[in-house]
């Protein structure tokens, strides 16, 4: 028996057996494919163009200090990067959307004016369900200062008038939902403060070559249209990036898994 037959004969069983998970699978393969087909309609069928790390930071040469190498964060070139542009503004006013246990806050927090962080309360995040190991870790890492103000409330009902206030940069990594992009990244450009101010996103890929579809098709249907030309993928991160600073896309065809640069690591411990 082949193994598409084997398949077809332990469909029913396996699936009344596991109806959950089937369900589940369902519900990613609808909101998976429905995300697809918004980006394509979006970009005709071609995706998000890519702009190479160091077109939009060249010589890029970032520390990144109280990284943790545990799930749930950001990459170490994503907060280098989201750093090194918080550095290009003269005094940066900084506004991350989702901080969890605070690595990409402490890193980019001392190269800012002012920095605003904006995360779940430990009450929403019971109201969600969410797991309370994951609770726990919340801000771990971020210390008062007086240059940071923290506020916990959920950003897709946060009232973003009573900052009074305009940022050079926005960094979105909140709720990855097409839904939830849509919202905060509609949001973030009624925020920004003039034509030079950015947009940061995390997670327009599951990897580095890769394109997140659910996370981009949130993000091209809350920025406006006009601003669609100037919204890339950024290589060797999983970041997205609104910038009007004029960048050379790359090649549609170009290999994202040949090597153009190379990076040099070093790595120190220390407990906490």
């Amino acid at each position: 028996m082949s193994r598409k037959s084997e398949a077809i004969k332990n469909f029913i069983p396996v699936a009344l057996k596991h109806y959950k998970q089937l369900f589940k699978s369902l519900m990613a393969f609808t909101e998976d494919n429905m995300a697809q087909d918004i980006v394509n309609s979006y970009t005709n069928g071609k995706g998000l163009p890519y702009v190479d790390l160091l077109e939009v930071v060249p010589g890029f040469n970032e520390t990144v200090n109280d990284f943790t190498f545990l799930s749930y964060t950001s990459r170490v070139t994503d907060i280098g990067f989201i750093k090194a542009i918080a550095k290009s503004f003269d005094k940066c006013d900084y506004l991350e959307i989702g901080c969890f246990r605070g690595e990409s806050l402490v890193n980019i927090l001392p190269n800012t004016n002012s920095t605003v962080s904006l995360s779940l309360s430990k009450k929403e995040m019971r109201e969600i369900n969410l797991p309370e190991y994951l609770m726990e870790p919340e801000s771990i890492l971020v210390k008062p200062n007086e240059k940071l103000t923290q506020i916990y409330h959920n950003s897709l009902t946060f009232d973003f008038t009573s900052l009074n206030k305009k940022f050079d940069l926005i960094f979105i990594d909140g709720d990855h939902s097409t839904h939830a992009v849509k919202i905060d990244t509609a949001n973030a450009f009624k925020l920004l403060k003039d034509e030079n101010s950015i947009i940061i996103w995390h997670d327009f890929g599951n990897n580095y070559s890769e394109q997140r579809n659910d996370v981009i098709a949130g993000a091209l249907m809350g920025a406006p249209k006009e601003t669609h030309p100037f919204i890339y993928r950024v290589s060797n991160t999983l970041c997205g990036i609104y910038t009007k600073r004029p960048l050379k896309t790359m090649a549609p065809d170009a290999n994202l898994v040949m090597p153009t640069k190379l990076f040099d690591v070093t790595v120190a411990s220390k407990k906490i």
